[in-house]
């Protein structure tokens, strides 16, 4: 049986009354100079009505409990995320669709096709829609959401009809579900045979998240002032979502940016107009404000102030990662999957122990050994998993049959924590251990960008790794391509990694140059194939072998 209380609106309903008058959102204007203002009193009346618009408008669907309606819109609109979170009060499944991600309506109705999908909710931006007629069917009906003037309009009217009782949300409001209910459906950042994932989170999943899980999760309100947070990105982001939602229980508030990308002078608005209070950022864009803190004490005093900044998505620079911890800027990571929502965080604080990750208290990861055949002295590397019988474990088709969630992540065991150490595909086996791709390939990038166009590392069951570059220019001779392999070895020893003596690549003739369009690429993203690659080498790496 369904019961209102599973549902994760249950958690944040007390917040609409006991925060009224408190901001809970502020919408991006264009400007760092100033941001809107919406009110908790404000989001009851608006999803008051959104709901009850929803429910007007997709009556004649017949739709029963737990069908899904996709939803394509802007992701920069506030009334974007209350569309989706009204439907999904009526007891309804919604399948968001990001439009940075999606611009082919095409896909958006195979994705559609696959979750069931009963209907679509498209932004006017994106009207009219012509699908080519080779095309998926269609889902059968097309509506378009509920904008910010529509719900001042309706809010208005009940208003001066004297019915403000209609503007209240409420358990009332809430349809019943199951703790194992598909509460909402996101999509893969990447594709697999060229189509994104979907991606279900249950109510479970997201009710253990919004308790204990996100940065601000769990959070006592302050004897003054509010936590403020901001988005990271889309609205449609399943990050944004979490957090809103959090942050709502801990009667907060959230500032949208402009994108992922926060500039100095956003981020300085943020913290003047909005006293922000905890950055969320990913590590390639807060290396941007460090850098520029170095130089601007206002900069660094704003970044000293905040409560905490957290950066996920993408490691940090080092030398910009030492400079905050050693200047006070409260720096903590965190590990989490779009499946899973967040599993691991370090600590605050600068010394190398607080920067390791550990499970987040109420989580319940597995660690499974990797590379258990590892020789002594290799690191200890683990696959992070999911058992099924955890709350944030993604529903059972996503389930392996050793029950197991798998993320096909890898961190390596360091005292009592774990460090990042990419996707099970970074990591290939040699004879003498394994070798880690990503962190010799991201080095090659920086340090020889000026010769190198793309670089990858091959090896797999071999004596040792090689590495596969394509040159930055092209039609080099021979001469040329062996003065590109040394330049390469010389600018890696001069940069230290970490690397075990079996990873090193030290020989130029273990460096193989070709011109650039040589690599085998997959066909949506460009991203190199390695074994591919390696197949389309294979002559090539033999003779190198073969010499050694």
């Amino acid at each position: 049986m369904g019961d209102a209380a599973n549902h994760y609106l249950s958690l944040v309903i007390p917040a609409l009354e006991r925060h009224a008058d408190d901001l809970v959102f502020r919408p991006y204007l264009g400007r760092n100079d100033d941001w809107g203002r919406v009110t908790y009193r404000e989001l009851e009346n608006r999803l008051a009505v959104t709901r009850a618009y929803w429910l007007r408008t997709l009556a004649p669907l017949q739709l029963n409990p737990s069908d899904v309606v996709g939803f394509w819109l802007t992701g920069r609109k506030f009334s974007d995320m209350l569309n989706h979170i009204a439907v999904s009060s009526l007891g309804y499944t919604p399948q968001l669709f990001g439009s940075g991600d999606f611009t082919d309506v095409s896909v958006i109705y195979e994705l559609l096709s696959k979750s069931g999908g009963k209907a679509l909710v498209i932004d006017p931006s994106r009207l009219p829609v012509n699908p080519s007629p080779d095309t998926v069917q269609c889902p059968p009906s097309h509506f378009v959401p509920l904008d910010d003037a529509g719900m001042s309009e309706a809010i208005a009217e009940l208003k001066a009809a004297g019915r403000e009782d209609e503007l209240k949300f409420g358990q009332q409001s809430i349809a019943p579900v199951r703790r194992d209910d598909i509460a909402a459906m996101f999509h893969s950042s990447g594709t697999t045979g060229g189509m994104p994932k979907i991606i279900p989170n249950t109510y479970k999943m997201i009710e253990a998240v919004i308790r204990r899980k996100v940065i601000v999760a769990g959070l006592l309100p302050l004897s003054e002032g509010q936590h403020v947070i901001n988005t990271i990105g889309s609205t449609a982001h399943v990050a944004s979502f979490h957090i809103f939602l959090a942050i709502m229980r801990a009667g907060g508030c959230m500032v949208q940016t402009s994108s992922t990308a926060i500039g100095v002078d956003e981020f300085m608005g943020m913290s003047r107009v909005c006293r922000l209070r905890h950055l969320v950022i990913f590590g390639t864009h807060l290396s941007v404000l460090i850098r520029a803190a170095q130089t601007d004490d206002s900069v660094k005093a704003a970044l000293r102030d905040l409560y905490e900044v957290g950066y996920t998505g993408t490691s940090m620079n080092k030398e910009d990662e030492e400079w905050a911890h050693a200047n006070d800027i409260k720096l903590t990571t965190g590990y989490g999957t779009t499946e899973t929502g967040p599993l691991l965080r370090s600590r605050r604080g600068a010394d190398p122990s607080s920067r390791l990750l550990r499970p987040i208290p109420g989580t319940n990861p597995v660690f499974l050994p990797y590379n258990h055949e590892a020789s002594e002295g290799d690191r200890e590397l683990y696959e992070i998993v999911v058992p099924e019988t955890e709350d944030d474990c993604p529903p059972p088709p996503l389930v392996s049959g050793d029950g197991y969630y798998h993320t096909g992540d890898l961190l390596e065991k360091v005292d009592d924590g774990y460090v990042y150490r990419g996707r099970i595909g970074d990591w290939i086996k040699t004879v003498e251990g394994f070798v880690d791709t990503k962190t010799i390939e991201d080095t090659v990038r920086k340090t020889c960008a000026d010769i190198v166009h793309d670089v990858v590392v091959v090896g797999t069951g071999q004596k040792f790794p090689c590495l596969i570059v394509e040159a930055a220019e092209s039609g080099l001779n021979e001469n040329a391509r062996r003065s590109v392999a040394k330049t390469i070895v010389e600018r890696m020893t001069e940069h230290p990694m970490g690397l075990f003596p079996h990873e090193r690549i030290q020989d130029p003739g273990r460096i193989i140059v070709v011109d650039q369009g040589r690599f085998v690429r997959t066909q949506n993203k460009g991203n190199v194939r390695r074994p591919a690659t390696e197949a389309a080498f294979r002559g090539e790496l033999q003779a190198i072998y073969d010499t050694a």
